[in-house]
């Protein structure tokens, strides 16, 4: 997995789902999202964030799979795992903690 780096492009803020929901275009074909749990709130989400923040995502397109955390008040992004790398981890567990929010995976 690659080191972090500023995700350009990317609010100042947590995403609401609708917005989550609008990075289905182009290429995307899933948007995966983690429902924060309390103790990541706290940290991760400002007071003025959506009622259900979006600050955990992977945009699924036909090749890949995309990361994005929003931390310490900015989008990160963690990189891009292409589906056909035979020596990358599978996708699966780390997407079995998320839910699709929008689009269809083709993965799983």
């Amino acid at each position: 997995m690659e080191q972090p780096e500023p995700a350009e492009g990317w609010p100042d803020r947590p995403l609401s789902e609708a917005d989550a929901e609008a990075l289905l275009e182009d290429d995307v074909v899933a948007v995966w999202m983690m429902d924060p749990e309390a103790d990541v709130r706290s940290v991760a989400v400002p007071a003025d964030a959506p009622e259900n923040p979006v600050v955990d995502i992977v945009l699924e397109t036909s090749t890949a799979f995309e990361m994005y955390s929003f931390s310490r008040g900015q989008w990160m992004d963690y990189g891009t795992q292409r589906k056909d790398d035979a020596d990358a981890p599978s996708m699966a567990g780390t997407l079995d903690s998320y839910r699709v929010l929008a689009g269809a995976s083709e993965s799983f």
